[in-house]
């Protein structure tokens, strides 16, 4: 008669909630990723598709200005930002992966899938701070564009002049926040599964079998 497996330990809370977080931000930054590295690979039908839409939301002159020189900065990088945003979705899903088998291991030793979630993490902060860096270039050129204007269709010169001012500012100072906090929350992530403190609980919970 065999002996039903042993269910694998309960992971302490904050290990929990760690790959739980590991698993929001794999999956969010890898599906963003492949989003956008889909539209380059299509780039003429992309471009062509988003200019359509440019009186949607205000001006289409001033819309479509600014987008035009979206467009004219990612252009050259095509090739580079796609390949980068591949490896990019590819170490997210390892990560996801290594976090949802630290959560349910299905057999497999934990041990191993905190070694990989850690340095996996890591490597994940670094190409999305790449990935933020190179579109800087983008929102550089958008910000140009923004100053240089003219909007003739732009009534209130006030308004004007406070977009101009203050636009290129707000613009750069969100993509450069949204890239410390994407990169900043893998590296922690990275660094606590790294940690000595959660080796510890891991093989103490992976047992004999990682003798």
């Amino acid at each position: 008669m065999s002996v039903p497996a042993a269910q694998p330990q309960r992971l302490p809370r904050g290990i929990r909630i760690a790959a739980v977080l590991c698993l929001i931000f794999s999956g969010l930054t890898g599906m963003s990723s492949v989003t956008e590295a889909s539209s380059l690979a299509q780039f003429s039908e992309y471009k062509e598709a988003v200019l359509s839409n440019a009186g949607r939301f205000g001006d289409r002159d001033a819309n479509e200005h600014v987008l035009l020189a979206q467009f004219s900065a990612l252009e050259p990088m095509r090739d580079s930002r796609t390949a980068l945003l591949g490896s990019l979705a590819v170490v997210c899903a390892v990560v996801f992966v290594a976090a949802a088998r630290m959560l349910r291991p299905g057999g497999m030793p934990r041990e191993g899938m905190r070694r990989l979630l850690s340095g996996a993490a890591i490597l994940a902060a670094i190409l999305r701070t790449i990935d933020g860096a190179q579109w800087m270039v983008v929102v550089d050129r958008m910000s140009a564009a923004l100053v240089k204007g003219p909007f003739p269709d732009w009534q209130d010169p006030t308004s004007v002049e406070l977009i101009q001012r203050f636009g290129p500012a707000v613009l750069a100072a969100g993509y450069i926040g949204m890239t410390a906090f994407v990169a900043g929350a893998f590296v922690l992530l990275g660094q606590y599964f790294r940690s000595e403190r959660v080796r510890q609980v891991v093989t103490a919970q992976d047992g004999p079998a990682q003798e």
